[in-house]
């Protein structure tokens, strides 16, 4: 089951560093800056959402594989899955819509600052999957 938690965590940790380093910027080179926006918008939904799934499945391997649930409070890996899914939930839940309220509103100002604020909420997501998957391949102790 360990190996089950580290496949997940990499595919979390792969597909949310896809969508953050790759599909957006590419989106906003190749299309029209509402559209990109747009569709870019619909990848970091689903990707926050997913990352929920994914952390749910990881903890749930883990507490198969032991009589008892491996993931303390006081345990690293237990912080790095809560924060690295909760992170861009509060983006998807918070940030996001303070965004959208701000563009419709015509205030870039505050646009730009929800949005880096949602950026910044995805990039510790990001560094978070990272540590996580470094953690759980590291030998058992």
């Amino acid at each position: 089951m360990l190996r089950l938690a580290r496949t997940l965590a990499a595919l979390w940790t792969g597909s949310l560093c896809t969508i953050c380093a790759i599909v957006a910027p590419v989106l906003f080179a190749s299309l029209e800056r509402h559209a990109a926006g747009q569709l870019a918008a619909k990848f970091f939904h689903l990707t926050a959402w997913l990352g929920v799934v994914l952390a749910l499945a990881i903890l749930a391997s883990a507490a198969l594989r032991t009589s008892r649930f491996p993931f303390r409070p006081d345990r690293p890996a237990l912080w790095l899955i809560g924060v690295s899914a909760l992170a861009p939930v509060c983006s998807e839940l918070f940030a996001g819509p303070l965004m959208e309220q701000a563009r419709m509103a015509g205030d870039m100002r505050a646009f730009g600052a929800w949005h880096g604020v949602s950026a910044g909420l995805f990039l510790v997501a990001c560094v978070g999957t990272l540590a996580l998957v470094w953690r759980l391949s590291r030998p058992a102790e």
